[in-house]
């Protein structure tokens, strides 16, 4: 399933100088011109061949430039505000009325707040906690923003002296899990579970990996979490519109109770 934050992560992760850099620019910053632009012509303005647009298509799991041309189409179609996970109704709302929305969505964060409270296990997580502390490697998984929140995790560790490794790119992510062994530890840190669907073949290298691993995400339905050792639901309900805010919560507390009962 393409998801466009893979190419905003190729531009992290090579700068836009390079050969594929220069491509995903062209597609982002031109998306009238490249529905009617055959592949040669968007090669030309590329300065590629045909043929790279073809291996570029391929790195990004296409089949064709073709599909991933319909890819594209398909994500231009979206409402901008879609991709804020706002709803047409929030939207105007926002429009008429912003201290009206501002109100609403602050009170979702909090409801948010106060449903952490409720649903994690105190116990439960100082078990995880423990096992970190002892665990011979420990891999955050995270995609997008969920990535960002594993970095902050293990810039928090780093002051216990405790390293926790994090792969910024899928193929980082799949070596450093071939390597772990029984002692190992691999946590996934997920909002609503897409990152499940989003990539099966991670998702099965994690299950398959003899190392324990560990699913936190906040309320999701997604049937693929039974590949986890365990799971890790921080809230009951779902709280769509704010995004990571339950996660950063609970995550400020994980780490700082981390210190609170391993430092001396």
């Amino acid at each position: 399933m393409f998801d466009i934050f893979d190419f905003l992560t190729y531009l992290n992760t090579h700068g836009k100088e390079t050969t594929y850099s220069k491509i995903i620019l062209f597609l982002l910053t031109h998306p009238e011109e490249v529905p009617s632009l055959t592949i040669s012509e968007i090669a030309e303005k590329c300065y590629v061949s045909p043929a790279t647009l073809t291996r570029f298509s391929r790195h990004f799991r296409f089949a064709s430039f073709a599909d991933l041309r319909d890819a594209l189409q398909q994500l231009d179609g979206i409402t901008p505000y879609s991709g804020l996970r706002m709803n047409e109704k929030d939207f105007q709302l926002l429009q008429k009325d912003p201290k009206a929305y501002l109100t609403s969505y602050s009170e979702e964060i909090t409801a948010s707040i106060h449903d952490v409270l409720k649903t994690i296990d105190i116990e439960e997580i100082d078990q995880l906690l423990h096992k970190i502390h002892v665990a011979s490697e420990v891999v955050l998984i995270g995609y997008s923003s969920t990535l960002e929140l594993a970095k902050e995790v293990q810039s928090a560790f780093l002051s216990s002296r405790k390293i926790l490794y994090i792969g910024e790119t899928e193929q980082l992510q799949k070596e450093l899990i071939d390597q772990l062994d029984k002692n190992a530890l691999i946590i996934v840190i997920s909002s609503y579970g897409t990152l499940l669907t989003k990539n099966h073949e991670l998702t099965r290298k994690i299950s398959q990996s003899p190392a324990d691993s560990i699913f936190i995400t906040q309320n999701t339905k997604n049937t693929l979490t039974n590949q986890f050792t365990q799971t890790i639901r921080v809230t009951k309900e779902n709280y769509v519109q704010i995004g990571t805010y339950p996660l950063t919560f609970f995550f400020d507390y994980f780490t700082r109770r981390y210190v609170s009962l391993f430092e001396k």
